[in-house]
């Protein structure tokens, strides 16, 4: 007699969790923060590299030689590739940014939906992607019961008192 392997693919719905839970909001409320902070910095260096590249062309005088107007065109292009190269610094510190709120929240899901995953007789859990998933059936997606039992705890740590509420804490 041949024994049943274990298997079984569960899937989750990472952008629904997210959103029913809020993380989606928060994620981009601190990339957002993230970006203006990063755009500031943007806009100091232009401007500090603008002010270098005037004060360069004030030093050359009302008729710079040519040699000058080479000097003052070529320190130009290079403080622009300074700007450029400051903005896929920043484009690239959000991406990471990104990244790292993202895998975050999937590990902090990652034990949950194994386990709910594990309870129905699965045992891998996969992303859920158009992409990727054409059909699948509704009973292995573990969405809903991760959310639910991600609400339950935070509905648990915000209201502490209601254990010390209860009959059995008051000793009645």
């Amino acid at each position: 007699t041949k024994t049943k392997a274990p298997g079984g693919v569960a899937l989750i719905d990472l952008e629904i969790v997210a959103k029913r839970l809020g993380r989606d909001t928060e994620i981009e409320s601190e990339l957002k923060t993230v970006g203006d902070d990063l755009g500031g910095k943007l806009a100091t260096a232009q401007k500090d590299f603008q002010e270098e590249f005037l004060q360069l062309k004030q030093s050359l005088g009302e008729k710079p030689t040519p040699e000058q107007n080479q000097q003052l065109a070529d320190r130009g292009r290079e403080l622009n590739e300074k700007f450029q190269q400051e903005q896929q610094s920043a484009r690239q510190e959000l991406a990471r940014k990104r990244t790292d709120l993202v895998v975050r929240f999937r590990e902090e899901i990652r034990p949950i939906a194994h386990r709910i995953a594990s309870e129905r007789g699965l045992t891998t859990v996969l992303v859920k992607s158009d992409i990727v998933v054409l059909a699948n059936d509704p009973s292995v997606d573990v969405t809903d019961a991760v959310v639910a039992e991600l609400v339950g705890k935070v509905q648990s740590v915000a209201s502490p008192t209601a254990a010390s509420e209860s009959p059995a804490a008051s000793g009645n």
